[in-house]
C-alpha cells in the first residue's frame, strides 16, 4: 500500500484560553501493565525485543483533547509513545500509520494526526543513543464524544527493528484521577507538552481506517492544528509549509 504524506512544519506557541471542557481532568488512563510514569502519567514501558532489550517503548494517554483545525473542532484520543533505542548499532522504524486504536463496538482506527520533532513523518527513525518522543491522536467516533463516553482502549502498537517488528497490544482503563495525578498537560516541561513538535502529518486517506461511526472531516493544505489539553491549555503550531513524499 503507498501513503502519500503530508507533513506540516510549525513555530510553537502557548494560547491561553477556555474551550468549555478541553478534557475531562477527572480521568486519567491507566495502561494495565502501568509500571513507568511519562509527565506525570501512568505509563507501560515494554523492552525491545522482549528476549535481548536493547531499548524500550514507553506508551501513555493524555485522553480525550479537542483538536481544532480549519474551523473544525475534532475531539481526539491523545497517546504518546516514547522510543528508546540504547544499545542497537542499526536504527529502528515506527510508522505512526501501524498505531492502532481500538475502542469496542467500534473497531480499529489508525491516527488521524501525529506530531513529532523529525520532519520524515509518518515515519520516524529511532538511531542508536536516541529517544523520539510522538503524539498520536485519534478522530474519536460520534459515540464517544468524552472521556466519560470511553471507559476503555486499546493501542496496537509496533516497532520494527533490523531483527524483526515488535509488536504488542497495552490496554488502557479510565480510572478516577487521584489528586497526586498531574495532568500531563500541565506538567511536561519544555519541549514535551502536547504539540511540542515542529512537524504535524495527516491521514490524507481519512476516513479509510478509522472507527465505525467516524465523522469524515475533509483536511486539505497546511491548516493550523491547536491541541487543547487538561484545564484549557492550549499548544498551537503555526503552519509554515508542507511537504508531501511517498510512504510505502
Amino acid at each position: 500500500m503507498t501513503i502519500r504524506s503530508v507533513i506540516v512544519a510549525s513555530g510553537v506557541g502557548v494560547i491561553g484560553g477556555m474551550l468549555g471542557c478541553a478534557a475531562n481532568s477527572d480521568y486519567v488512563y491507566q495502561p494495565d501493565t502501568a509500571n513507568a510514569t511519562a509527565a506525570g502519567l501512568p505509563a507501560a514501558r515494554t523492552p525491545i525485543p522482549q528476549e535481548a532489550p536493547q531499548g524500550a517503548i514507553e506508551v501513555t494517554s493524555y485522553g480525550v483533547a479537542q483538536l481544532r483545525r480549519d474551523g473544525m473542532t475534532i475531539p481526539a484520543l491523545h497517546v504518546r509513545a516514547i522510543v528508546t533505542n540504547d544499545g542497537d548499532a542499526q536504527p529502528w522504524t515506527l510508522d505512526t500509520t501501524q498505531q492502532l486504536v481500538e475502542i469496542p463496538g467500534e473497531g480499529r482506527s489508525r491516527p488521524i494526526f501525529a506530531n513529532a520533532d523529525v520532519g520524515t513523518l509518518p515515519s520516524v527513525t529511532i538511531a542508536l543513543h536516541e529517544r523520539r518522543v510522538i503524539d498520536l491522536y485519534y478522530a474519536l467516533s460520534d459515540t464517544v464524544r468524552s472521556a466519560s463516553q470511553l471507559p476503555r482502549f486499546d493501542l496496537l502498537w509496533q516497532v520494527n527493528t533490523p531483527a524483526r517488528a515488535v509488536a504488542s497490544r497495552t490496554s488502557f482503563d479510565r480510572v478516577d484521577r487521584a489528586p497526586e495525578v498531574a495532568t500531563g498537560y500541565d506538567v511536561a516541561p519544555w519541549p514535551l507538552w502536547a504539540g511540542f513538535g515542529p512537524y504535524w502529518w495527516y491521514d490524507p486517506f481519512y476516513p479509510r481506517v478509522v472507527f465505525v461511526h467516524a465523522r469524515p472531516y475533509h483536511l486539505r493544505g497546511n491548516g493550523r492544528v491547536v491541541v487543547g489539553g487538561f484545564g484549557g491549555r492550549f499548544h498551537a503550531g503555526g503552519s509554515a509549509h508542507v511537504a508531501g513524499g511517498v510512504h510505502r
